[in-house]
């Protein structure tokens, strides 16, 4: 499970691109193609540095004006999946 306090830094092998506001993500090794939804795009193009799970949470509270417990619901979910696709991973920072 990952806590609120848990760091998240992007995965530097892969390669993305944000193209109208959708997030293009190419898992080189599996050779899987990721697309993100705005949201998504926007809590990928946010982690431009480490990040806490709470920042982001806070990010995305602040951007699509959504309450606090969905957006920590629906991030931790899309944080989870992101780690199980290897495209982010857990920072000790």
């Amino acid at each position: 499970m990952i806590a609120l306090e848990s760091c998240i830094v992007k995965n530097e092998k892969v390669p993305w691109r944000v193209i109208e506001g959708d997030a293009i993500l190419v898992d080189v090794g599996k050779g899987e193609v990721v697309h993100l939804n705005e949201v998504g795009a926007q809590i990928w193009d946010f982690l431009d540095s480490t990040k806490k799970v709470s920042t982001i949470i806070q990010h995305v509270c602040k951007v699509f004006e959504v309450d606090q417990k969905t957006a920590e619901e629906d991030t931790l979910q899309f944080i989870q999946l992101l780690l199980t696709k290897g495209l982010v991973v857990l920072s000790h920072e």
